[in-house]
């Protein structure tokens, strides 16, 4: 037997003043009222109530019972309406796995402006270098890129990551530029942990790397410095391409487009959620990336 039965009973005869009024308000017979407020007062070995013909009133332990019991009651009203914004009002703390291995610098500008325009929700973006090491219960969201695992979670594509071989101008001077992807094992590389570069079509080309980092800013850096060709996202290189400290390859053959994943759980949806997602959608074009772009994104930013 639920111990919350015949509680909403009993507090339904007080506000209302009579079996009857508390049966209508409920739904249920008068008689249904009366049996199931007896069998609370057996549970509790005390009388609550006085009933006579045309009228009832409260024993010392029914006026007790009923504050405490009332006093229940609005607590769970406002526990239900508390809970209930979490799917209408975009509130709450949002936990958000980031990749810092291409950089989080981008993603977290975009988190930032969502959370300007959102003051009701708490963000929390947390990088993380593997993605095999992500567990996915920790976060709320999670932003992936490429082909995603199998699991029970729910994903929706909202862009690309785009990376393009990039130097330092004066490395290039030097050097010049790769014209298919297997000449650059002649060249000096700046790779992720993999020692190889990778391209659209499944092309994959393993190297001897001058340098090799599982941080893309660590990769930028060293680029920046002259010390070799590195294939990084489009987006974590706006600035030096903007400012001239690296220059891209642009050749079709160059690029590798991975596609960027929200991924979330199944079930309903918080509002918070929700609207992170939409804005992501809304805010970053499904294009592939190109560096010509990079004086675009940089005025959006």
């Amino acid at each position: 037997m639920s111990e919350w039965r015949g509680i909403e009973e009993f507090l339904a005869v007080v506000r209302y003043g009579s079996f009857t009024a508390a049966g209508r308000k409920l739904g249920v017979s008068k008689s249904f009222i009366s049996k199931t407020v007896q069998e609370l007062e057996d549970r509790l070995g005390a009388q609550l109530l006085i009933r006579t013909t045309r009228r009832f009133s409260l024993t010392d332990a029914g006026k007790m019972f009923h504050a405490e019991c009332a006093a229940l009651q609005e607590r769970l009203r406002n526990a239900e309406y508390a809970v209930s914004r979490y799917s209408t009002d975009p509130v709450g703390r949002l936990r958000i796995g980031l990749s810092d291995i291409f950089g989080s610098d981008y993603m977290s500008t975009l988190l930032a402006d969502f959370s300007r325009a959102n003051p009701g929700i708490k963000i929390e973006p947390i990088a993380y270098l593997d993605e095999g090491d992500v567990a996915q219960e920790r976060f709320d969201l999670v932003i992936r890129y490429g082909i995603l695992p199998d699991s029970n979670r729910k994903a929706r594509m909202f862009g690309y990551l785009s990376h393009c071989l990039c130097a330092a101008p004066d490395y290039v001077d030097r050097h010049g530029w790769p014209d298919t992807p297997h000449a650059l094992k002649k060249f000096d590389c700046l790779t992720d942990l993999s020692s190889a570069f990778v391209f659209n079509d499944g092309v994959e080309v393993k190297v001897d790397p001058r340098w090799r980092s599982n941080s893309g800013i660590a990769l930028r850096s060293a680029a920046r410095r002259g010390l070799g060709i590195a294939s990084l996202p489009v987006s974590i290189l706006i600035d030096s391409l903007n400012d001239g400290s690296l220059v891209a390859l642009d050749a079709e053959w160059s690029y590798y487009d991975r596609e960027c994943w929200v991924v979330y759980s199944p079930g309903i949806m918080p509002a918070a959620t929700r609207a992170f997602i939409d804005y992501l959608v809304e805010s970053i074009p499904r294009v592939k990336v190109r560096p010509s772009m990079a004086g675009t994104i940089a005025r959006r930013l």
